[in-house]
C-alpha cells in the first residue's frame, strides 16, 4: 500500500523507539536524521562518467534497495527540514526514486517529527511536502509509559501485510470516494489559506487517495471506527474525514453482482441522487473486474432503469464510461433501454454504433 506516515508529537514521546522497533518483527529500518541531511541526500549526488552526470543514490537508499524483505526508510526530526530539503524529498515519497535508483516496492516511508514550535530550529511543512503524508498524531499513554518503567518491556509497532480482503474492501471505498466527491465536488481539492494548517492534512486527488487505501485496509483487518476516523483524518483532515464518514454511513448500498444478474432487482424511485451514482459506479468496477458482452448489456441496462426512474444525471456518467471504445467488449449488442441516454451520448460522441 505504501502511504508515507508522518508522526506528530511532542520530543520524547517515543516515536523513533516505536518505528524502529519494526525492526523486531522482520523488518529492515534505515534512519535519516534529518538536521543531517543535505539536498543531495534525497536527490542524488551529481557524479561525472563517460562525459554524462548521473545521481548517485546515497547509502541509505541502497542499502534499502539492496535488502530482500520489506523495509522501512525513516526520516526522523522531518519538521528541521528546511525548504530546499523537503523540495528534494518529494520526488522520492511519491515515485520511491532517490538520485537514478528505483527503491523496490517492498519500502516504505514513516517519517517523525514535533511541532514547529517545539522543534530545534523547526520549519513548516510547504503544502506540497504535506500532501505526501498520512499525519498521525502520537503521544504516549500514561498506561503503556507506566507498565515499561517497571517491566522494561516496550510495546512493538505492529507491521501487516496486505490483509485477504484488502483489495475487495478498496474496491468498495473508492465507489464511496468516488461518490461523495460526486455530492461534495468542493472537497476535491482543498488547500488551506493558513499557512500552518498548509502543513497537515488536507483535501486533494492524492489524500483521498490515501485515505481510500487507509480506509479500507483499516475495514479489512476489522479495526474499529475510531481508528478509520483516525486514518482518514489523517488525509484529509478532520471536518472533511467527519463529513465523509457520516456521509457514507448512511448509504445502504446493493449488491452490484445482483444488478448485473438482474438488472430490476433494486427499485430506485425515490433514491437520493448522490445513492443512485455511488450504485452504478459499484456496476461499473464490478463490470470493469470481470467483462464480458452480457454483463456489459445488463450494466446498460441497470443504468437506463434507474434513469427512467430518477433522471439520468446521476446514470449519464457511467453510461458514458461504458461506451467507451476500450471499455466496451467486442460482440456487444446496443440494448433498445439505451435511448434515453441518446442526447447525453450525442453530446459526448458515444451515440452507439451497429458492431
Amino acid at each position: 500500500m505504501r502511504v508515507p506516515a508522518l508522526l506528530w508529537g511532542d520530543p520524547g514521546e517515543g516515536k523513533t523507539a516505536a518505528v524502529e522497533s519494526a525492526a523486531q518483527t522482520g523488518w529492515h529500518v534505515e534512519t535519516v536524521i534529518i538536521t543531517h541531511s543535505e539536498p543531495s541526500d534525497f536527490a542524488g549526488l551529481p557524479v561525472i562518467s563517460d562525459g554524462s552526470v548521473s545521481l548517485a543514490p546515497p547509502g541509505w537508499a541502497r542499502r534499502l534497495a539492496d535488502h530482500d524483505g520489506p523495509s522501512i526508510a525513516f526520516f526522523d526530526e522531518f519538521s528541521t527540514a528546511s525548504p530546499s530539503l523537503q523540495a528534494a524529498a518529494l520526488r522520492p515519497l511519491t515515485h520511491y526514486e532517490v538520485g537514478s535508483l528505483q527503491l523496490p516496492k517492498t519500502v516504505a516511508f514513516v517519517a517523525a517529527a514535533n511541532p514547529s514550535d517545539v522543534a530545534a530550529a523547526g520549519w513548516e511543512l510547504a503544502a506540497p511536502t504535506a500532501s505526501r503524508f498520512v499525519h498521525l498524531d502520537w503521544a504516549m499513554p500514561l498506561e503503556v509509559y507506566s507498565e515499561g518503567l517497571i517491566t522494561g518491556k516496550w510495546p512493538v509497532m505492529p507491521v501487516y501485510g496486505e490483509p485477504l480482503e484488502y483489495q475487495r474492501c478498496l474496491r468498495e471505498e473508492l465507489v464511496l470516494v468516488s461518490g461523495f466527491l460526486r455530492a461534495r465536488e468542493s472537497q476535491l481539492s482543498v488547500v488551506p489559506k493558513n499557512f500552518a494548517e498548509r502543513g497537515r492534512a488536507f483535501p486533494t486527488p492524492r489524500t483521498w487517495d490515501y485515505a481510500a487505501r487507509l480506509s479500507a485496509f483499516a475495514r479489512a483487518v476489522h479495526a474499529n471506527a475510531d481508528v478509520r476516523r483516525l486514518l482518514v483524518a489523517g488525509c484529509v483532515g478532520a471536518p472533511v474525514a467527519h463529513e465523509y464518514l457520516t456521509w457514507v454511513s448512511n448509504q445502504d448500498l446493493p449488491d452490484p453482482e445482483d444488478l448485473l444478474i438482474d438488472p430490476t432487482a433494486v427499485d430506485f424511485t425515490g433514491m437520493r441522487a448522490d445513492r443512485v451514482f455511488v450504485t452504478l459506479q459499484a456496476v461499473l468496477g464490478a463490470f470493469s473486474r470481470q467483462p464480458s458482452p452480457a454483463r456489459w448489456e445488463m450494466a446498460i441496462d441497470v443504468c437506463a432503469r434507474a434513469a427512467e426512474q430518477v433522471g439520468v444525471d446521476p446514470a449519464v456518467p457511467v453510461v458514458r464510461a461504458l461506451m467507451r471504445p476500450d471499455i466496451r467488449p467486442d460482440g456487444s449488442a446496443v440494448p433498445l433501454s439505451i435511448k434515453v441516454f441518446a442526447p447525453s451520448l450525442a453530446l459526448a460522441g458515444l451515440l452507439p454504433r451497429a458492431r
